[in-house]
């Protein structure tokens, strides 16, 4: 019901599902007069006069309750949501709430709670009383630069106690430095944890080094459970090579994902073909070396790979015949810091199902070997974005020549890519650039 109309005089038998996009004082007496304690599931999006809802104690058989974007949530009053004793699932995410309703602390058959993108940065230290709780998410996302590529922060203390709620199988948001070190060490008691999501601020303090020795501990104790996802953010510089003694190998590992500015000087030694399930790796490195392209492109599941580095071993990539052979995705990227230019090159036979591809391409290195990337071996291709660097490059007739090279392999595809050219063109002396695309 919203926006001066409703269906509820259009409905048949009980209300057992509503969904509220507005309601002002005249809906708000509809709503009234109807019987709401059969509701089972109630959303509501109404930013605007939300305070006119009817009071929490009228759907007494709420199991679901969605505030998802609702601004101005906290304007209704919840006093009564300790009532609704059968509510498994409970949504604030994308709204402005910056204080939990004390009740929540007594919804026993909670199974979800969503504070992902909220303004709360402490939880009740009562919270871990809710031991069926499974999914407890309390990170904040945005954009790094793109749709695919997103970021997650957590502020939030880990409560003092969490590993009495060992239903949980899903935890996003956490600070570990933050938190206390009881609490890092309770996290390796959550045996059926699937997922975790974490954030590590102020390396190189000694407190840092405490907490990264606990948290280490508890990665140990997962990794020989049922944990399937480990996305880790790191502020500033903090450095995640403490991770490169995880073990035994988390053998149930799906993801890995690190956020950071730190690069490992190596490939940790966990990362091994012997991972059989691990289908999506997100991780930093110093130096790309023929050992490091060896050991990923023997890995027979991983679907998606986003490597970052600051140099290669040799001047040219070669990712080599048979390779890779389930990848679907594949994004390169050069540091900031980085500054030795290196030549990408795909043999025939390497990624033979690859559908995506984000790539950057140096012209002063390709040129000596005919701006070939071979993308003519990538036979699913269907996206890539290729962004030319002319640094060292000596003129600009080069990149014109680089860009001429990729868009004639591009057309003779059979598969025929949509390929973007980025930096193709110059738009003004300070050197940025505009995209072609191609396909």
């Amino acid at each position: 019901m919203g926006h001066g109309q409703n269906d509820l005089a259009n409905r048949h038998g009980l209300i057992r599902r509503l969904s509220v996009h507005y309601i002002d004082q005249g809906q708000a007496s509809v709503l009234a007069n109807e019987d709401l304690s059969h509701v089972r599931s109630l959303t509501v999006t109404a930013s605007a006069c939300i305070k006119h809802l009817p009071s929490l104690v009228d759907f007494e058989a709420l199991r679901v309750l969605d505030f998802q974007g609702c601004q101005n949530v906290q304007e209704y009053d919840m006093n009564d949501i300790d009532k609704l004793f059968q509510l498994k699932y409970l949504s604030f995410r994308d709204t402005d709430m910056r204080e939990l309703p004390s009740g929540i602390v007594r919804l026993y058959s909670l199974e979800t709670l969503d504070l992902s993108n909220t303004c709360i940065e402490e939880l009740p230290p009562e919270i871990v009383q809710l031991i069926k709780l499974q999914h407890l998410l309390i990170a904040r996302y945005y954009n790094m630069y793109s749709d695919r590529h997103f970021c997650l922060e957590g502020r939030t203390k880990i409560p003092d106690g969490i590993g009495n709620m060992r239903n949980l199988r899903v935890i996003s948001g956490f600070n570990v430095t933050k938190s206390s070190l009881s609490a890092v060490k309770e996290l390796g008691n959550l045996t059926a944890l699937n997922e975790l999501n974490l954030q590590l601020d102020g390396g190189g303090s000694q407190e840092y080094k405490r907490h990264e020795e606990m948290l280490l501990s508890s990665l140990c104790k997962l990794g020989g459970c049922k944990l399937q996802s480990l996305w880790i953010r790191a502020a500033n510089s903090t450095p995640l090579q403490f991770l490169d003694s995880w073990s035994p190998l988390p053998s149930s590992l799906q993801r890995f994902r690190m956020i950071a500015n730190y690069d490992f000087p190596e490939m940790p030694k966990w990362i091994t073909p012997k991972l059989t399930r691990l289908a999506h790796l997100d991780i930093n490195l110093v130096e790309i070396t023929e050992e490091v392209l060896r050991i990923l492109g023997e890995m027979r599941a991983l679907l998606s790979l986003l490597l970052s580095f600051k140099g290669a071993q040799n001047e040219r990539i070669i990712v080599r015949g048979h390779s890779f052979p389930c990848l679907k995705e594949f994004y390169l990227f050069i540091s900031s810091s980085g500054t030795r230019p290196t030549y990408l090159k795909f043999e025939e036979g390497a990624m033979p199902k690859l559908e995506k591809l984000d790539v950057p391409f140096f012209v002063s290195v390709a040129k000596a070997y005919g701006f070939n990337l071979g993308i003519n071996h990538l036979p699913c291709l269907k996206h890539a974005d290729v962004i030319l660097d002319n640094r060292h490059a000596t003129s600009s007739e080069s990149k014109a020549a680089a860009a001429a090279a990729i868009r004639n392999e591009a057309n003779a595809h059979s598969n025929h890519p949509r390929v973007f050219i980025i930096g193709e063109m110059e738009e003004d002396a300070e050197g940025s650039y505009t995209d072609e695309e191609e396909g």
